[in-house]
């Protein structure tokens, strides 16, 4: 009798126990279903921007609960997996690519318009439509560029308190506007430069961020079994660039302490027909950095973008 009672108990509980798992199972799909149909199908090109810095910057702001189940609250796993990897091609070129074309990521609107006080560095992109690896976003058109990486470097600045600014005009436009062709990039962004410098006289270092055209390969590699967008520095010559120099210096000794394959190092360019300036001239604290090439996903810039943060950081306080 003892033994038939408890064979009768144990079937309620596992009968109990599979209503459960069916109910949870069914409540699961019907939530999921609802999200994507609610939020996934309807998401544009904007949004989706938004999204992917949003969590690839690590901020504060508050996300909706359905992202959080989507990136299961890793900034990683949302790059990865929304962006792709691409497999490593087997060109090997190393040599420096300005381009001389139009890039063409389209322009990419700051999700983060929020005022900042006393701002010390200024991010700017002389060849704003540079674009990366867009393995993954066709969909929803998104290609990343590096002025989603400026926004990116000036966020992570930004949380190591470096009050940072990104230079958000659109250059295209601005180009369009003066009627200047795509070879006159330097001298817009030298204008807006100025203005940006007027404007907020606390500025003092300036970056212009660039990427460059040579392989994959060529532009990336691997540190911890993470891979990485490599970093070269392009310095003119055409001007007293002693200062200049010491800067980049420092930043790239501090990648390649970090790791001796980040940097692929400082490349000095000048004579006729180079420009050979980059508009370092404007200021002792003014660097064009390169960070990865065409083939690179945005995963790996941003890697990099973390350790640069880093050096520029520790240049600026006087560590390094």
């Amino acid at each position: 009798m003892a033994k038939r009672f408890k064979g009768k108990r144990k079937l309620k509980f596992v009968y109990k126990f599979s209503i459960f798992i069916i109910f949870a199972g069914l409540s699961f799909g019907f939530i999921f279903n609802f999200l994507y149909n609610r939020f996934l199908k309807n998401m544009d090109n904007e949004k989706m921007i938004n999204y992917l810095v949003d969590y690839n910057l690590n901020t504060k702001n508050k996300n909706p609960f359905f992202l959080d189940i989507l990136s299961l609250d890793s900034t990683e796993f949302l790059l990865k997996y929304t962006l792709g990897i691409k497999k490593n091609p087997v060109d090997s070129t190393l040599v420096f690519k300005e381009e001389e074309t139009e890039g063409n990521a389209e322009y990419i609107e700051d999700p983060y318009k929020s005022e900042i006080t006393s701002p010390l560095l200024y991010i700017y992109n002389t060849h704003q439509s540079e674009e990366y690896q867009k393995v993954g976003t066709n969909d929803y058109n998104v290609t990343p560029s590096v002025l989603m990486a400026s926004y990116i470097l000036r966020e992570t600045l930004n949380d190591l308190g470096i009050p940072t600014l990104v230079e958000t005009t659109n250059l295209t436009e601005f180009l369009r506007a003066n009627n200047w062709n795509y070879n006159s990039s330097y001298k817009a962004s030298r204008l807006l430069m100025e203005d940006a410098k007027e404007k907020n006289p606390t500025l003092n270092y300036f970056i212009d961020l660039h990427r460059d055209s040579i392989s994959h390969k060529a532009s990336t590699t691997t540190i911890n079994n993470e891979s990485y967008a490599k970093v070269l520095f392009v310095m003119g010559t055409n001007y007293d660039n002693k200062k200049n120099l010491e800067m980049a210096n420092a930043l790239n000794d501090y990648l390649k302490n970090f790791d001796s394959t980040l940097s692929r190092g400082i490349m000095l360019r000048g004579g006729t027909g180079t420009g050979g300036i980059y508009n370092q001239n404007f200021s002792p604290n003014t660097v064009l950095i390169e960070v990865g090439g065409q083939d690179n996903t945005i995963q790996e810039v941003n890697n990099t973008l973390k350790v640069l943060a880093e050096a520029i950081y520790k240049f600026i306080k006087g560590e390094i």
